[in-house]
């Protein structure tokens, strides 16, 4: 089965620090994710790379057999990728499901 998410061999810098080193993950159609670890394991960071908002140094991010890494993020969402920030209470009264679909949303 071929991956509908693939995260190969990704590196990312925040200026000069590793935020992610060698790091790889594929997600499968149907499969259900969950990505834990303690504050700066890199969790929002692998985030940022599939969504395009951080471009990776090293690796690549293919959704569907196509590469989206060093693509801009508003075609990322386009494609069906979107990520909303828990915790910021960027919209705190709106509800789960108004709060995704605003990280969907493009012009």
């Amino acid at each position: 089965m071929t991956a509908m998410l693939d995260f190969k061999d990704v590196e990312l810098y925040y200026d000069h620090v590793y935020a992610l080193k060698g790091v790889s993950l594929n997600v499968n159609q149907g499969e259900t994710v969950a990505l834990i670890g303690a504050n700066g394991a890199g969790k929002s960071s692998i985030l940022r790379a599939i969504t395009g908002l951080a471009k990776p140094v090293k690796g690549s991010v293919t959704f569907e057999g196509e590469r989206v890494d060093g693509s801009d993020p508003s075609a990322i969402v386009k494609r069906g990728i979107a990520m909303v920030p828990e915790g910021r209470r960027v919209f705190p009264f709106m509800s789960v499901k108004d709060n995704l679909m605003m990280g969907a949303f493009t012009r």
